[in-house]
Protein backbone atom coordinates (compact mmCIF):
# COMPACT_ATOMS: atom_id res chain seq x y z
CA UNK A 1 0.00 0.00 0.00
CA UNK A 2 0.90 3.60 -0.72
CA UNK A 3 2.21 5.23 2.47
CA UNK A 4 0.25 8.45 1.16
CA UNK A 5 -2.73 9.67 3.23
CA UNK A 6 -5.74 8.81 1.25
CA UNK A 7 -9.38 9.64 1.51
CA UNK A 8 -10.75 6.07 2.09
CA UNK A 9 -14.40 7.39 0.96
CA UNK A 10 -13.43 8.79 -1.81
CA UNK A 11 -15.03 12.21 -1.70
CA UNK A 12 -18.40 10.56 -1.06
CA UNK A 13 -18.85 7.69 -2.77
CA UNK A 14 -18.59 5.57 -0.47
CA UNK A 15 -20.83 5.78 2.97
CA UNK A 16 -19.54 6.87 6.29
CA UNK A 17 -21.41 4.78 9.11
CA UNK A 18 -19.92 1.27 8.82
CA UNK A 19 -17.91 -0.54 11.24
CA UNK A 20 -14.42 -0.99 9.34
CA UNK A 21 -13.95 -3.93 11.22
CA UNK A 22 -16.79 -6.30 9.65
CA UNK A 23 -14.90 -5.56 5.88
CA UNK A 24 -11.65 -4.63 5.80
CA UNK A 25 -11.51 -4.35 2.28
CA UNK A 26 -14.59 -1.52 1.99
CA UNK A 27 -11.89 1.52 2.91
CA UNK A 28 -8.71 -0.90 2.34
CA UNK A 29 -8.72 -1.48 -1.31
CA UNK A 30 -8.44 1.60 -2.60
CA UNK A 31 -5.27 2.28 -0.93
CA UNK A 32 -3.59 -0.29 -3.63
CA UNK A 33 -4.30 2.04 -5.94
CA UNK A 34 -3.20 5.41 -7.63
CA UNK A 35 -5.71 8.15 -6.10
CA UNK A 36 -7.86 9.12 -9.21
CA UNK A 37 -7.12 12.64 -10.15
CA UNK A 38 -11.15 12.99 -10.72
CA UNK A 39 -13.84 13.61 -8.00
CA UNK A 40 -17.54 12.58 -8.56
CA UNK A 41 -19.84 15.34 -9.11
CA UNK A 42 -21.94 16.61 -6.56
CA UNK A 43 -25.00 15.36 -7.98
CA UNK A 44 -24.09 11.92 -8.11
CA UNK A 45 -22.80 12.12 -4.51
CA UNK A 46 -26.32 13.25 -3.61
CA UNK A 47 -27.75 10.41 -5.24
CA UNK A 48 -25.90 7.82 -3.64
CA UNK A 49 -27.57 9.29 -0.46
CA UNK A 50 -30.37 9.37 -1.37
CA UNK A 51 -30.44 5.56 -2.92
CA UNK A 52 -29.19 4.45 0.56
CA UNK A 53 -31.83 6.23 2.35
CA UNK A 54 -34.18 4.33 -0.58
CA UNK A 55 -32.90 1.07 0.53
CA UNK A 56 -32.84 1.22 3.87
CA UNK A 57 -36.82 2.28 3.93
CA UNK A 58 -37.19 -0.93 1.30
CA UNK A 59 -35.14 -3.23 2.81
CA UNK A 60 -35.38 -7.06 3.36
CA UNK A 61 -38.08 -7.37 6.32
CA UNK A 62 -39.57 -3.52 6.25
CA UNK A 63 -42.54 -2.94 6.00
CA UNK A 64 -42.67 -1.38 2.44
CA UNK A 65 -40.72 -4.61 1.61
CA UNK A 66 -43.36 -7.45 3.16
CA UNK A 67 -46.05 -5.13 1.65
CA UNK A 68 -44.27 -5.21 -1.87
CA UNK A 69 -44.36 -9.34 -1.27
CA UNK A 70 -47.10 -9.53 -1.52
CA UNK A 71 -47.57 -10.04 -4.97
CA UNK A 72 -44.76 -13.09 -5.12
CA UNK A 73 -47.03 -15.06 -2.51
CA UNK A 74 -47.47 -18.66 -3.80
CA UNK A 75 -49.86 -19.17 -6.50
CA UNK A 76 -49.82 -15.20 -7.37
CA UNK A 77 -47.23 -15.25 -8.75
CA UNK A 78 -48.71 -14.99 -12.81
CA UNK A 79 -50.99 -12.43 -11.72
CA UNK A 80 -51.06 -8.51 -12.87
CA UNK A 81 -49.44 -6.00 -10.01
CA UNK A 82 -52.41 -3.69 -8.35
CA UNK A 83 -53.22 -0.31 -9.67
CA UNK A 84 -51.80 1.49 -7.35
CA UNK A 85 -48.05 0.72 -7.12
CA UNK A 86 -46.28 -0.10 -4.21
CA UNK A 87 -43.62 2.30 -2.35
CA UNK A 88 -40.83 0.00 -3.56
CA UNK A 89 -39.95 -1.83 -6.68
CA UNK A 90 -36.68 -3.72 -7.26
CA UNK A 91 -34.62 -5.84 -9.17
CA UNK A 92 -32.72 -8.82 -8.40
CA UNK A 93 -29.36 -9.37 -9.14
CA UNK A 94 -28.88 -13.44 -10.23
CA UNK A 95 -25.38 -14.63 -10.10
CA UNK A 96 -23.93 -16.42 -13.32
CA UNK A 97 -21.05 -17.27 -15.00
CA UNK A 98 -17.38 -16.48 -13.70
CA UNK A 99 -16.17 -13.45 -11.42
CA UNK A 100 -15.55 -11.01 -13.54
CA UNK A 101 -18.72 -11.46 -14.68
CA UNK A 102 -20.63 -11.13 -11.77
CA UNK A 103 -18.67 -8.33 -10.78
CA UNK A 104 -19.69 -6.04 -13.96
CA UNK A 105 -23.07 -7.10 -13.96
CA UNK A 106 -23.38 -6.54 -10.29
CA UNK A 107 -22.59 -2.81 -11.15
CA UNK A 108 -24.58 -2.35 -14.28
CA UNK A 109 -27.88 -3.56 -12.19
CA UNK A 110 -26.77 -1.30 -9.42
CA UNK A 111 -26.68 1.75 -11.92
CA UNK A 112 -29.77 0.47 -13.34
CA UNK A 113 -31.63 0.66 -10.11
CA UNK A 114 -30.07 4.29 -9.39
CA UNK A 115 -31.48 5.28 -12.43
CA UNK A 116 -34.84 4.01 -12.20
CA UNK A 117 -35.50 4.82 -8.51
CA UNK A 118 -35.60 0.38 -7.66
CA UNK A 119 -34.02 -1.46 -4.86
CA UNK A 120 -31.15 -3.81 -5.67
CA UNK A 121 -31.13 -7.09 -3.86
CA UNK A 122 -28.67 -9.85 -4.33
CA UNK A 123 -29.23 -13.62 -4.32
CA UNK A 124 -26.82 -14.98 -2.67
CA UNK A 125 -28.38 -18.10 -1.01
CA UNK A 126 -25.95 -21.03 -0.90
CA UNK A 127 -23.58 -18.82 -3.02
CA UNK A 128 -21.44 -17.52 -0.17
CA UNK A 129 -21.28 -13.68 -1.74
CA UNK A 130 -21.93 -12.59 1.40
CA UNK A 131 -18.02 -13.57 2.12
CA UNK A 132 -16.93 -11.94 -1.35
CA UNK A 133 -18.56 -8.67 -1.40
CA UNK A 134 -19.45 -6.20 1.78
CA UNK A 135 -22.71 -4.76 2.61
CA UNK A 136 -22.49 -1.78 0.50
CA UNK A 137 -25.18 0.39 2.58
CA UNK A 138 -25.06 1.19 5.90
CA UNK A 139 -27.28 -0.13 8.70
CA UNK A 140 -29.33 -2.31 6.06
CA UNK A 141 -28.88 -5.28 3.74
CA UNK A 142 -28.72 -6.42 0.31
CA UNK A 143 -28.40 -9.65 0.18
CA UNK A 144 -32.31 -11.59 -0.40
CA UNK A 145 -33.48 -13.26 2.55
CA UNK A 146 -33.87 -17.18 2.52
CA UNK A 147 -37.39 -17.47 2.53
CA UNK A 148 -38.14 -15.42 -0.64
CA UNK A 149 -40.97 -16.45 -2.38
CA UNK A 150 -39.05 -17.57 -5.61
CA UNK A 151 -37.03 -20.02 -3.81
CA UNK A 152 -35.51 -21.41 -7.12
CA UNK A 153 -33.96 -19.04 -9.85
CA UNK A 154 -32.54 -21.76 -12.39
CA UNK A 155 -35.69 -22.44 -14.29
CA UNK A 156 -35.25 -18.77 -15.42
CA UNK A 157 -33.89 -18.94 -19.27
CA UNK A 158 -34.82 -17.41 -22.79
CA UNK A 159 -37.68 -19.34 -23.10
CA UNK A 160 -39.66 -18.71 -19.56
CA UNK A 161 -42.91 -17.49 -20.24
CA UNK A 162 -42.42 -14.40 -17.71
CA UNK A 163 -39.06 -13.31 -19.48
CA UNK A 164 -39.31 -9.98 -20.79
CA UNK A 165 -38.99 -11.24 -24.38
CA UNK A 166 -41.48 -13.86 -24.10
CA UNK A 167 -44.30 -11.14 -22.70
CA UNK A 168 -43.34 -8.64 -25.18
CA UNK A 169 -43.76 -11.38 -28.11
CA UNK A 170 -46.74 -12.42 -26.59
CA UNK A 171 -48.09 -9.05 -25.93
CA UNK A 172 -48.78 -9.00 -22.92
CA UNK A 173 -46.44 -6.05 -21.92
CA UNK A 174 -45.57 -2.80 -24.59
CA UNK A 175 -42.79 -0.80 -24.74
CA UNK A 176 -45.39 1.54 -25.16
CA UNK A 177 -47.71 3.35 -22.86
CA UNK A 178 -50.41 0.91 -21.95
CA UNK A 179 -53.15 2.54 -21.88
CA UNK A 180 -53.29 2.23 -17.74
CA UNK A 181 -53.15 -1.42 -17.87
CA UNK A 182 -51.10 -2.84 -14.78
CA UNK A 183 -48.04 -4.68 -15.65
CA UNK A 184 -47.17 -8.42 -14.52
CA UNK A 185 -45.95 -8.55 -10.70
CA UNK A 186 -42.43 -9.30 -11.85
CA UNK A 187 -40.25 -9.91 -14.83
CA UNK A 188 -37.53 -11.44 -16.12
CA UNK A 189 -34.91 -10.25 -18.03
CA UNK A 190 -32.78 -12.37 -19.98
CA UNK A 191 -29.77 -10.93 -21.17
CA UNK A 192 -27.39 -14.04 -21.31
CA UNK A 193 -25.13 -14.48 -24.89
CA UNK A 194 -28.23 -16.25 -26.29
CA UNK A 195 -31.24 -13.99 -25.70
CA UNK A 196 -33.76 -12.96 -28.69
CA UNK A 197 -33.93 -9.49 -30.62
CA UNK A 198 -37.17 -9.25 -28.11
CA UNK A 199 -34.99 -9.41 -25.07
CA UNK A 200 -32.66 -6.81 -26.66
CA UNK A 201 -36.20 -4.81 -26.41
CA UNK A 202 -35.11 -3.96 -22.71
CA UNK A 203 -32.41 -1.77 -23.97
CA UNK A 204 -34.44 0.49 -25.74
Amino acid sequence: PSPTPRDKYLSGLLATGFNESTCLSRYQSTMYREPSPHKPSPHLVRRLREYEEHHRRCAPNTAAYKKALELLNPGESTSSAPEKETECKYIVWIPWAGMGNRMMTLASTFLYALLTDRVVLVDGRGKDLAGLFCEPFPATTWLLPQDFPIADFSPFGRRHPKSYGNLLKEEKISTADTGGRPPPSFVYVHLDDDYTTDDMHFFC
